[in-house]
């Protein structure tokens, strides 16, 4: 082998073996003290279902997608878990102070990632570096998919009557569990 083709080999394998050791540590969540939760504020907007603003109407069958962003209000860098909304973000909606149930689906979806603990097992969760007082968005949660063009999101609530909603979110900061902290309430209308 040449000087040449063997420097080369050298350099591959290195740059392979950082790779995967960068890979390792992204892959692992970094522990986190109670206290960083503390300072992280949960932010939610409900936007229109072209994810092109904010909005507060939609139309009955309307897609209903909500931003979810981060902020950390403390003085130094946090890093937080990101693993998917079914283990992060559990909506609560209410249509004129009643409290909406979840889809029949979105429940089995539920109980099944509870009982089998897939968080815990298959997922690999990805995690976001939070810098002081800058807002991050970091998922988007699907409220209701489109009756007539449906997406195939994972939808927490089936079509919703025309009406008056109140929309928060409880997330988890860990990747499958741990402290949760309440979002802000939204409100949106929907017309027939």
């Amino acid at each position: 082998m040449t000087k040449k083709r063997k420097s080369f080999v050298g350099v591959t394998l290195a740059l392979a073996v950082l790779g995967a050791a960068a890979w390792a540590e992204k892959a692992a969540p970094r522990s986190q003290r109670p206290e960083e939760y503390q300072s992280i504020k949960v932010m939610i907007s409900p936007v229109s279902p072209l994810l092109e603003g904010p909005t507060r109407s939609y139309r009955s069958g309307q897609q209903i997608p909500v931003a979810i962003s981060l902020t950390n209000t403390g003085r130094d860098p946090v890093y937080t878990c990101l693993s998917g909304d079914i283990y992060q973000d559990v909506p609560r909606l209410t249509l004129n102070g009643q409290l909406v149930s979840f889809t029949r689906w979105q429940n089995y979806v539920l109980q099944t990632a509870a009982r089998e603990r897939t968080c815990q097992k298959e997922d690999l969760p990805d995690e976001a570096l939070l810098m002081p007082n800058e807002p991050k968005l970091v998922d988007f949660l699907v409220v209701v998919d489109d009756r007539s063009d449906p997406t195939g999101a994972l939808a927490w609530y089936d079509t919703l009557p025309p009406g008056h909603y109140e929309l928060s979110v409880q997330r988890h900061f860990g990747c499958c569990d741990g402290p949760m902290a309440e979002s802000n309430i939204v409100n949106f209308d929907i017309t027939p």
